[in-house]
């Protein structure tokens, strides 16, 4: 029966768009044609899920190994900076070593160093993944990226150029994307947030990079968590509505041209007990941790990187994975069990290939507004079942294998559980990664999953 109503809210939906001139996909939003995605051979393997961090000084890398990190997108990088990054064990994707580092807009002088990058004088180094090369680009200095872009994989075709995109609650200025949609689909916003300017510029956002920007990834840095006071005084936390589309837009864009989707996520905040008004908030807590990792690696996410580890950097430095003090805080302790969680399968989550996301009771759902995700296939729903709010994602392996990631995606406000039950095929063997735990299970079973919480499952 659910899944007769979901593909008839698929038809309705469809209506509207079609009616409003509106399309749902991201894929082909904008003029153009998506680009083939050229794979890229980098000197690590990111065959696997990958763990990085944002900003560490030098004397902060001997903390990244036991919080799981595996690499820093870094500033200040210098020969000796690499060393000791060497010696601990950890990637550095640098900013303004060897090429020149932009925010937002791409000078024409950027671009012809890159373009002009020599590769003898390039000054390589066995922890050097790669280049920071710009930060939150407007659409319009696309065409300028991808000029960088293919110059520097001719050129260093191990290294990685970082490009991190504006996430969808940057305004239109900062996005370079001007539209407005119709009086009609004003109307219609209460069914869908497809109907809303924001969805559909970080549509045309997404569009016109992939129509224009040959990386093999995207990511975005994009942070949710944030907390308020009521009248009381108590600490109230809540999340952006607008978290999970911002996901599910460059999801299925990652999924429609073989990219991997990266998430930069927050380990950081402004207000540890929250303001009036509210603000983004402290993530000290393992659920603020894990309820972001598991939502980003049920859109299929590859790659995620904490911020901030380091002191460096913007909002509370208390906040970060590492103090004022230049020690590891509560932050720090979340995001490491987290980190730990996922270690267990880091390997085998790369075996098995993004199908699809879907949400479960979304009425109970932080993050979201409104409408059917764009990543979502019908077929794919069944055999999870649950009364709670939960975040589904579903992926593909050899020889018909399954995997899944279930995160519990209601407001940590609440600080409520999630039960749901998992139905085995005949003959096949559950394999369940919950919170440092491998178990195998050959027949249904139920499991119930804390608040923020996540588990990683595969059949075969």
């Amino acid at each position: 029966m659910k899944l007769i109503f979901s593909k008839l809210i698929s038809l309705f939906t469809a209506f509207l768009f079609l009616i409003t001139g509106i399309t749902g996909s991201t894929v082909g939003f904008t003029d153009g044609t998506p680009l083939k995605t050229t794979k890229h051979e980098y000197k690590f393997n990111n065959n696997k899920l990958l763990i990085g961090g944002y900003y560490a000084t030098e004397d902060e890398l001997q903390y990244c190994k036991d919080a799981g990190i595996e690499f820093i997108v870094a500033s200040g990088v210098n020969e000796k900076y690499l060393d000791t990054a060497y010696e601990n064990g950890i990637g550095i994707i640098a900013t303004d070593y060897n090429l020149p580092y932009c925010y937002c807009e791409m000078t024409d002088s950027a671009v012809d160093r890159y373009v002009n990058a020599s590769v003898e004088a390039y000054r390589n180094h066995p922890a050097l993944w790669g280049d920071n090369m710009i930060d939150e680009p407007s659409a319009g200095y696309y065409g300028k990226i991808a000029k960088a872009v293919d110059a520097y994989n001719s050129k260093f075709p191990d290294k990685i150029p970082f490009v991190n995109l504006f996430p969808i609650y940057a305004n239109k200025d900062q996005l370079g994307e001007q539209m407005t949609l119709n009086s009609l689909s004003a109307l219609l916003t209460p069914t869908s947030d497809h109907f809303t300017d924001y969805v559909n510029r970080y549509k045309a956002y997404t569009s016109d990079y992939i129509n224009t920007v040959d990386t093999d990834y995207i990511c975005v840095d994009i942070y949710p968590l944030h907390a308020k006071l009521n009248r009381n005084g108590e600490t109230v936390k809540y999340t952006s509505e607008n978290w999970l589309r911002n996901l599910d837009i460059l999801a299925e864009a990652c999924r429609a041209t073989d990219k991997d989707l990266w998430v930069i996520t927050q380990a950081a905040g402004l207000t540890e007990n929250g303001i009036k008004n509210g603000d983004v908030r402290w993530c000290d807590e393992t659920s603020d941790i894990s309820q972001q990792v598991y939502a980003s690696l049920a859109f299929g996410s590859k790659t995620i990187i904490h911020a901030l580890f380091g002191r460096q950097g913007w909002w509370d430095v208390d906040s970060h994975m590492i103090g004022s003090d230049g020690k590891p805080t509560a932050t720090y302790y979340a995001a490491s069990e987290v980190d730990s969680w996922l270690a267990d399968f880091a390997e085998v989550y790369g075996n098995y290939k993004y199908t699809s996301t879907y949400l479960l009771n979304r009425s109970k759902a932080a993050g979201y507004k409104s409408g059917g995700l764009s990543c979502e296939i019908a077929s794919e729903r069944g055999n999870i079942k649950s009364s709670d709010g939960l975040l589904v994602g579903t992926f593909t392996g050899d020889n018909a294998s399954k995997a899944y990631i279930i995160t519990n995606i209601e407001e940590l406000n609440r600080n409520s559980n999630a039960k749901f039950s998992f139905d085995v095929p005949d003959g096949k063997v559950a394999t369940v990664y919950y919170k440092g735990n491998v178990t195998n299970k050959v027949s249904d079973f139920k499991m119930e999953i804390g608040a923020g919480e996540g588990v990683y499952i595969t059949v075969k």
